[in-house]
């Protein structure tokens, strides 16, 4: 198979939508794959809650039972449907749909028949929709398909895709040595040139099968790929002893895990943005005598020095912006500035500068910086840029911090790593939040630190 055979067969299954940029990568189109069968399961479902509405005069399916439905996951993507799987968040989230009823309404809840009949008309539908979007799998090309291996089990993985088309994914080659090369799927590109190979090729979705490469080096790849567009699926290691395999798709024995895209390529990322706003201008109305009070102390203390301490920091994708704080110390020079570490211990910060930095009051400044887009309430703290580049070179996976917008507060924040803590830990728990993002998360660690706050100063 050639070059030009792999690229015409990846480009015809794309869609054109732009990818965020990510440092050092040229970004390809963005595909979230699978949005027209969950499309078309919707569309069943909500003529299953249309034909319960005309039978049993009941109403309140056609409103609640979608959003039921998608509040169970029912409408997320996946290799492989099955109505018997689905039973059970079926059953739940008709259940839910039918407290919420209850609860929000003065009338009476269903009756059993209506709920014995939502049950049979969804089940029906989806045993239809399934059935349809496998026969329509098997007779399409599928979504090209490339797998990241080192071994037999890429050489399975590849085999058990081409016999299952009802998988909807076809490989087009291996990224990994050559011995891996088949009669008509060749391997593209050793596994160092990963993300190069994804740019090149433009695949629709990676499967990771135990490449001979490092998992922190792997982890970074596959980062850098995600952010590129890709659809990024790993069997677990151990799968044989089903470590990793709850809630995978199977494919001939075989578990995928479907790894979550960027939280920036999320549609809920949005919320998060409008999140920011509204608490940001919030906290700055409330807060309003409280920073007056704190500005005039600076300003009592500082003397002729401005009262806003003003200093370049680095946020998403390794952007620089000018960070504001209540001025608690002020450095000799800009040199000092830029690359001086810490200055908890330096005999300069004043009596109301220390309250300040031991309060964390010094930084309500950078509600400005979040309603101006440069800065989000919760996420990885900001560095200067010299030392971002130096823990860059040093630290595998600091710039990967950089995936989203730096916060005020953060993941690493509340379990006490700030000032002159571990970079190293502080890089393990900032990627970790950045991969199990969500606005739940973001309102825990609020909580935290507003009550790390109001009980517990800073030290």
């Amino acid at each position: 198979m050639s070059r030009s055979d792999i690229t015409a067969r990846l480009s015809t299954t794309r869609t054109p939508v732009t990818a965020p940029k990510a440092p050092g990568l040229v970004p390809v189109r963005k595909v979230r794959s699978g949005i027209g069968e969950i499309a078309i399961l919707f569309i069943l479902d909500v003529l299953a809650a249309v034909v319960v509405t005309v039978a049993t005069r009941a109403a309140w399916p056609i409103v609640l039972l979608p959003l039921a439905l998608a509040a169970a996951g029912l409408y997320r993507a996946r290799l492989h449907f099955s109505a018997l799987d689905d039973l059970p968040r079926v059953i739940l989230a008709i259940a839910v749909a039918a407290a919420a009823l209850h609860w929000l309404t003065p009338f009476p809840g269903p009756s059993r028949t209506v709920l014995g009949v939502l049950l049979a008309a969804v089940l029906l539908a989806r045993t239809t929709g399934y059935s349809l979007l496998r026969a329509h799998r098997r007779s399409s090309p599928g979504r090209a398909a490339i797998i990241v291996g080192s071994g037999d089990l890429a050489v399975r993985v590849a085999t058990a895709l081409r016999e299952d088309r009802s998988c909807g994914l076809t490989p087009v080659g291996f990224v990994g040595p050559r011995a891996l090369a088949q009669r008509d799927l060749p391997v593209l590109a050793p596994v160092t040139d990963l993300e190069r190979a994804v740019t090149r090729y433009r695949p629709l979705h990676l499967i990771v099968a135990y490449p001979a490469m490092p998992d922190s080096e792997l982890v970074t790849r596959l980062r850098h790929c995600r952010r590129l567009g890709v659809t990024v699926h790993v069997v677990p290691r151990l799968h044989e002893l089903a470590v990793g395999s709850r809630g995978a798709d199977l494919v001939r024995g075989i578990p995928l895990t479907r790894l979550r895209p960027e939280p920036v390529q999320q549609r809920r990322w949005r919320l998060k943005r409008l999140v920011d706003v509204v608490g940001a201008a919030t906290a700055l109305v409330l807060l309003s005598p409280l920073l007056l009070l704190c500005a005039v102390a600076v300003k009592v203390e500082s003397g002729r020095h401005a009262v806003i301490f003003r200093q370049e920091r680095v946020t998403r994708d390794g952007a620089p912006f000018t960070i504001r704080k209540f001025r608690s110390l002020t450095p000799v020079d800009e040199a000092e500035s830029c690359r001086r570490w810490n200055i908890d211990t330096d005999a300069r910060v004043g009596r109301v500068g220390r309250m300040l930095r031991n309060s964390s009051l010094d930084e309500l400044p950078q509600l400005v910086n979040v309603l101006t887009g440069s800065m989000s309430l919760v996420g990885p703290r900001p560095e200067r840029p010299h030392f971002a580049d130096l823990f860059g070179r040093v630290y595998n996976g600091y710039p990967d911090r950089h995936r989203v917008p730096a916060g005020i507060t953060g993941w690493a924040q509340i379990h006490g790593l700030r000032g002159d803590t571990s970079i190293e830990d502080r890089v393990r728990f900032d990627n970790y939040y950045i991969e199990h993002w969500s606005l739940g998360l973001d309102l825990k660690i609020m909580l935290r630190t507003l009550g790390s706050m109001l009980h517990k100063p800073r030290g």
